[in-house]
């Protein structure tokens, strides 16, 4: 959805390649294109979303992790979708009322507890949030 960092493409063509080159100026493609990392910046639409919106319809779990839910199209992802929505993250998203459960902590120790994976455990100041 976002890209990838080591990756460029020409703006012209949209052909996507590995690149790790630092430049100073910016560098032509063959058919004279202007070469640009291959990621979405702000107010561009994000990668595969065509992909993205049909398995929102599908889904039956959505779990969204560390969001600020403000920046769209993501923000709204938590609302196309009949999924059960879990939200887990270091404070509550702007769309909280959206979720189903809110798990509010680090992500890196909530996760491993709901998956059952490991001695993993919440740390005192994780916060469970079930909305009615």
């Amino acid at each position: 959805m976002h890209g990838e960092l080591f990756k460029s493409r020409c703006e012209r063509c949209q052909l996507p390649f590995d690149d790790t080159n630092i430049y100073h100026e910016v560098p032509l493609c063959a058919c004279s294109g202007k070469i640009r990392p291959h990621i979405c910046w702000f107010a561009e639409r994000p990668f595969g979303m065509d992909r993205v919106l049909r398995t929102l319809e599908v889904c039956t779990v959505f779990i969204a992790i560390g969001t600020s839910g403000l920046v769209e199209p993501a923000a709204s992802f938590v609302g196309q979708t009949k999924a059960r929505t879990f939200y887990i993250g270091p404070e509550e998203p702007l769309n909280l009322a959206s979720f189903d459960e809110t798990f509010t902590g680090k992500a890196g120790e909530l996760l491993p507890t709901m998956f059952d994976v490991g001695d993993l455990r919440p740390s005192p100041k994780s916060q469970v949030y079930r909305h009615p």
